[in-house]
Protein backbone atom coordinates (compact mmCIF):
# COMPACT_ATOMS: atom_id res chain seq x y z
CA UNK A 1 0.00 0.00 0.00
CA UNK A 2 3.14 2.15 0.83
CA UNK A 3 4.10 2.17 -2.74
CA UNK A 4 1.01 2.22 -4.11
CA UNK A 5 0.10 5.92 -1.76
CA UNK A 6 3.89 6.56 -3.34
CA UNK A 7 2.80 6.46 -7.20
CA UNK A 8 5.50 3.59 -7.69
CA UNK A 9 4.27 1.49 -10.57
CA UNK A 10 7.15 -1.11 -10.17
CA UNK A 11 8.22 -2.24 -6.79
CA UNK A 12 9.28 -5.57 -5.81
CA UNK A 13 7.31 -7.96 -4.12
CA UNK A 14 9.27 -10.56 -2.61
CA UNK A 15 13.56 -10.47 -2.36
CA UNK A 16 15.15 -14.02 -3.17
CA UNK A 17 18.07 -14.02 -1.22
CA UNK A 18 20.64 -16.80 -2.38
CA UNK A 19 22.56 -17.31 0.74
CA UNK A 20 24.89 -19.81 -0.92
CA UNK A 21 25.12 -21.48 -4.16
CA UNK A 22 26.05 -25.13 -2.37
CA UNK A 23 23.83 -27.79 -2.38
CA UNK A 24 23.07 -31.47 -0.97
CA UNK A 25 21.62 -32.46 -4.32
CA UNK A 26 23.10 -32.63 -7.42
CA UNK A 27 19.53 -31.99 -9.86
CA UNK A 28 19.32 -32.05 -13.44
CA UNK A 29 17.70 -28.88 -14.07
CA UNK A 30 19.60 -26.81 -11.47
CA UNK A 31 22.76 -26.03 -12.82
CA UNK A 32 24.09 -25.24 -9.53
CA UNK A 33 27.05 -28.61 -9.80
CA UNK A 34 28.30 -26.64 -12.41
CA UNK A 35 29.93 -23.86 -10.95
CA UNK A 36 33.27 -23.96 -10.40
CA UNK A 37 34.28 -25.13 -6.82
CA UNK A 38 35.16 -21.40 -5.12
CA UNK A 39 31.86 -20.64 -6.12
CA UNK A 40 30.29 -23.08 -4.44
CA UNK A 41 32.18 -22.54 -1.17
CA UNK A 42 31.38 -18.84 -0.79
CA UNK A 43 28.67 -17.69 2.03
CA UNK A 44 27.16 -14.32 2.43
CA UNK A 45 27.57 -13.19 5.61
CA UNK A 46 24.76 -12.81 8.12
CA UNK A 47 25.39 -8.75 7.86
CA UNK A 48 25.09 -8.33 3.80
CA UNK A 49 21.58 -11.26 3.83
CA UNK A 50 20.23 -8.80 6.68
CA UNK A 51 20.75 -5.47 4.78
CA UNK A 52 19.97 -7.09 1.16
CA UNK A 53 15.95 -7.89 2.59
CA UNK A 54 16.19 -4.64 4.39
CA UNK A 55 17.25 -2.51 1.22
CA UNK A 56 14.13 -3.77 -0.45
CA UNK A 57 11.96 -3.89 2.47
CA UNK A 58 10.09 -6.97 1.31
CA UNK A 59 9.75 -10.76 2.15
CA UNK A 60 12.57 -12.89 1.80
CA UNK A 61 12.87 -16.32 0.06
CA UNK A 62 16.02 -17.79 0.49
CA UNK A 63 16.76 -19.91 -2.70
CA UNK A 64 18.98 -21.52 -4.95
CA UNK A 65 21.82 -24.12 -3.12
CA UNK A 66 20.26 -25.42 0.04
CA UNK A 67 20.26 -23.05 2.79
CA UNK A 68 20.55 -25.79 5.18
CA UNK A 69 24.39 -25.86 4.37
CA UNK A 70 24.52 -22.14 5.39
CA UNK A 71 26.59 -22.48 8.92
CA UNK A 72 24.58 -19.08 9.89
CA UNK A 73 21.58 -19.57 8.39
CA UNK A 74 19.31 -19.56 11.63
CA UNK A 75 21.23 -16.30 12.06
CA UNK A 76 19.71 -14.85 8.95
CA UNK A 77 16.54 -16.29 9.78
CA UNK A 78 16.62 -14.87 13.75
CA UNK A 79 17.76 -11.50 13.12
CA UNK A 80 14.87 -10.81 9.81
CA UNK A 81 12.05 -12.19 12.25
CA UNK A 82 13.39 -9.84 14.69
CA UNK A 83 12.63 -7.18 11.84
CA UNK A 84 9.06 -8.69 11.46
CA UNK A 85 10.09 -9.88 7.72
CA UNK A 86 8.36 -12.79 6.54
CA UNK A 87 10.86 -15.45 5.91
CA UNK A 88 10.11 -18.58 3.48
CA UNK A 89 13.04 -21.00 3.78
CA UNK A 90 13.05 -22.74 0.78
CA UNK A 91 14.67 -26.61 1.61
CA UNK A 92 14.68 -29.77 0.06
CA UNK A 93 14.69 -30.78 3.60
CA UNK A 94 17.45 -33.34 3.56
CA UNK A 95 18.97 -31.55 6.17
CA UNK A 96 15.80 -30.57 7.99
CA UNK A 97 16.17 -33.19 10.86
CA UNK A 98 19.54 -32.11 11.96
CA UNK A 99 19.01 -28.47 11.91
CA UNK A 100 14.68 -28.05 12.77
CA UNK A 101 16.06 -27.76 16.53
CA UNK A 102 17.50 -23.63 15.75
CA UNK A 103 14.44 -22.59 14.62
CA UNK A 104 11.41 -21.29 16.50
CA UNK A 105 8.18 -21.31 15.77
CA UNK A 106 6.76 -17.91 14.36
CA UNK A 107 3.83 -16.15 11.98
CA UNK A 108 6.23 -15.00 10.00
CA UNK A 109 8.29 -17.71 9.32
CA UNK A 110 7.60 -21.01 6.82
CA UNK A 111 9.82 -24.06 5.51
CA UNK A 112 8.95 -24.68 1.84
CA UNK A 113 9.94 -27.97 0.83
CA UNK A 114 10.73 -28.59 -2.95
CA UNK A 115 10.73 -31.96 -4.03
CA UNK A 116 11.84 -31.43 -7.52
CA UNK A 117 15.06 -33.62 -6.82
Amino acid sequence: MKQKLSKNKKFPLIVELEPLFACNLKCAGCGKIQQPHDVLKQRMPVEQAVAAVEECGRRCVPRRGEPLMHKDIDEIVRQLLDRKKFVFLCTNALLLPKHLHKFKPSPYFAFVVHIDG
